[in-house]
């Protein structure tokens, strides 16, 4: 199943939210096979990191929940919105095109760049692995020239230092291509590799939703 998303102020109701839209139509590239579709990850509070991540295992899929709408698609990547009462998260999705070892071909990564206005969170950065990712060690995202120091919880991945956000995300604009170096929890180095193609116009209209 699929363990979900974005920062340090954990939002249970956005934990849950599911991209209904990319179950249908246009959006099949993003299928999840016989699973509720994706959400990104958010980071739990330090406080409370292990019933975070409980809540975070729960399936996405549930009664009540705030259906996710398809916003726009460009080269490999998608713009989702989706409101949960008063609150609304937008974001931009894409799935990793390759992943090593080839035991992890058919689990999907997923690499989200979410916007939470009511929380003041804006083009947040966040992977979802879909397998048990070592914590307490730095994984690695690779945009060209650039590198960035990434941490993990369970099955998802933010960047170690928040502030660079701003940095990774004009690398993203700038790159053709971004490669996950990261380690499993029984110690086996994975990557991933993610298409830019796209990117700059899908973020926009993310934020443009969420403005």
């Amino acid at each position: 199943m699929i363990s979900l998303f974005p920062r340090f102020r954990a939002n249970a109701p956005f934990r849950r939210l599911f991209v209904a839209a990319a179950l249908t139509g246009s959006a099949t590239a993003l299928l999840m096979q016989g699973e509720a579709a994706a959400q990104p990850a958010q980071k739990p509070k330090p406080a409370a990191a292990k019933p975070a991540a409980t809540a975070a295992a729960t399936p996405a899929a549930s009664a009540g929940q705030g259906q996710a709408m398809l916003l726009e698609t460009a080269g490999k990547w998608q713009a989702f919105s989706s409101q949960q009462g008063r609150s609304k998260v937008c974001y931009a999705l894409s799935k990793a095109e390759t992943r090593l070892p080839a035991n992890l071909k058919d689990i999907e990564g997923l690499l989200f760049v979410s916007s939470r206005p009511g929380e003041g969170v804006r083009n947040e950065i966040s992977f979802v692995m879909n397998f048990d990712v070592k914590e307490g060690v730095e994984h690695q995202a690779i945009i060209g020239n650039e590198r960035f120091a990434l941490v993990a919880k369970g099955q998802n991945m933010w960047l170690k230092n928040p502030a660079e956000e701003p940095r990774m995300l004009d690398a993203l604009r700038k790159g053709s291509g971004l490669e996950i170096k990261g380690t499993s929890k029984r110690g086996n180095p994975t990557s991933d590799k993610y298409s830019l193609a796209g990117i700059s116009q899908i973020v926009k209209r993310a934020e443009d939703a969420c403005k």
